[in-house]
């Protein structure tokens, strides 16, 4: 989901260092049961560089690796860490159904360091992980009011070139948000469709002037969401 980033960042007039977060070895977590939520969540997060970090978030998601579609499903805040440095978080229960627009299925549980970008580093490459062991997952209310069929959403072609076509087919009348973003997590592009009727509609999006690597194609109509992963190539 990452990638290399050098840069420093200036705020409030003070210079900030390049930092390394990245997930730990250590961790360990109870699946869910009927109730849908993951509970105990033990993580290592780990400082691989000399300076001090500041704030930073850290968030646990659900990852489908057939679709590769994922769903942040929880975060917390580390205020700090030094430098060459470990910090366990731990006590984590997370519920699953507090996350709209998960379908049933078979997912992985993977960790994902500083996901809001908070600090500025030297190595994006070493931020996400997935934990080993599969979690199984039934909403509690179903998935009859997903307002997109998840199954239908889809680019092509994939990997892209000059261009690719997302398709997705709606359930209900509704406005939909197509927003890309890079590996960073920035956002490169959004389309707004508004109140689009049932059935299969396509966006075409340009990627004549992305570099090539990977993107994230998202598509939200109302607590719906879904991501798609688009390379491209140049």
């Amino acid at each position: 989901m990452k990638q290399l980033l050098l840069v420093a960042a200036v705020c409030g007039g003070t210079s900030l260092i390049a930092q390394d977060l990245a997930p730990g070895i250590n961790y360990s977590y109870n699946p869910p049961a009927a109730d849908g939520i993951i509970t105990n969540i033990t993580v290592d997060v780990v400082n691989n560089d000399n300076n001090s970090a500041g704030s930073f978030d850290v968030a646990m998601y659900l990852y489908d690796q057939s679709t590769t579609n994922y769903w942040v499903i929880g975060t917390t805040n580390v205020p700090s860490l030094s430098g060459n440095s470990l910090i366990t978080i731990s006590n984590w229960n997370i519920d699953i159904n507090n996350t709209a627009g998960i379908p049933a299925g078979t997912y992985r549980l993977g960790i994902w360091v500083d996901s809001n970008n908070d600090i500025t580093e030297a190595d994006e490459n070493d931020n996400t992980g997935l934990l080993a062991g599969n979690i199984n997952y039934s909403p509690a209310n179903g998935t009859d009011d997903l307002a997109i069929e998840t199954t239908s959403v889809n680019c092509f072609p994939n990997p892209a070139g000059n261009s690719t076509t997302l398709s997705f087919t709606l359930t209900e009348n509704s406005d939909v948000t197509i927003e890309v973003y890079d590996a960073l997590g920035n956002r490169v592009e959004s389309f707004t469709r508004a109140l689009l009727s049932p059935g299969l509609h396509t966006q075409l999006i340009n990627t004549e002037s992305y570099a090539g690597g990977i993107y994230f194609v998202s598509i939200t109509s109302g607590e719906t969401v879904i991501t798609r992963r688009l390379s491209v190539t140049r």
